[in-house]
């Protein structure tokens, strides 16, 4: 698929998706999220990405929905079209990715782009961006997981705050909160970004069921998260990469990862 929206690439084991409509600042389109859906289908599919960096093109990551762009062969009896079918498969798809994932946000971040940013597994920001929940401010309510993700990263009273008053977040903020793993200076942007993509690339191949692990601990109880652990437990102490892990400790050594197996 061509894409006109976005641009996907997948090189040394790193998928890098990057929406490009910098001039609406990555806004969304009906356009955007069919290939933003395609793309990711295609990171899914392929043998050689362990990691995916989501960003934006120009000075924003991405400020929602556009609101100006024109929607096409929706129905208008069917007002929940255009969420069920256009925004959530893109999202679930993200947020139910194998490999771990890092939004590199990269500028503004408000509504849809807020959650496309929580539906991956690390938020690196460069400290001038900022996260805005605008829906209150627009008679609209937080969708797209947002009423879920936010209150899970920083607790009901701050996601009280971001939703009830519309009001903007620093990077800085956002990482006192703990909604987002770092934030980062513009010149370190970058290099963070690299630094941790290179660590997926080169880890173990245990990130998809710590992913699992994590998605679970909101729906368990203590008892039935360690049985999880458990079982997930048996089978990583037989795999190769933790057979490699302990031989490199004894030969006192940096461990060697495999490659994942061709699909």
């Amino acid at each position: 698929m061509n894409y006109e929206s976005l641009k996907l690439e997948i090189h040394d084991g790193i998928a890098r998706l990057t929406l490009a409509r910098p001039a609406s600042l990555n806004a969304l389109t009906q356009q955007s999220l069919v290939e933003l859906h395609h793309a990711l289908k295609a990171v899914t599919a392929s043998s050689e990405a362990k990691c995916l960096v989501l960003t934006g093109e120009g000075r924003g990551f991405c400020t929602g929905v556009d609101l100006v762009e024109p929607r096409i062969g929706l129905n208008p009896g069917d007002p929940d079209e255009f969420l069920r079918d256009y925004f959530i498969p893109p999202f679930r798809l993200l947020s139910e990715l194998k490999i771990p994932s890092i939004a590199a946000v990269n500028g503004p971040c408000a509504g849809a782009g807020m959650s496309l940013a929580l539906s991956c597994d690390l938020i690196v920001a460069v400290d001038t961006a900022y996260f805005l929940q605008p829906f209150v401010n627009i008679a609209l309510v937080p969708d797209l997981g947002s009423s879920w993700l936010i209150p899970h990263s920083v607790g009901r009273a701050r996601a009280a705050g971001l939703m009830l008053l519309g009001e903007k977040l620093t990077a800085a903020e956002a990482a006192q909160w703990g909604l987002i793993w770092k934030c980062s200076s513009s010149e370190k942007f970058q290099e963070d970004i690299d630094r941790i993509s290179a660590r997926f690339v080169n880890g173990a191949r245990s990130h998809g069921a710590i992913k699992l692990l994590l998605q679970e601990a909101f729906k368990n109880d203590l008892p039935a998260q360690m049985r999880l652990e458990t079982q997930f437990q048996s089978s990583a102490v037989r795999s190769v990469d933790h057979m490699e892990a302990r031989a490199a400790f004894r030969e006192k050594r940096p461990p060697v990862f495999a490659a994942p197996p061709a699909a």
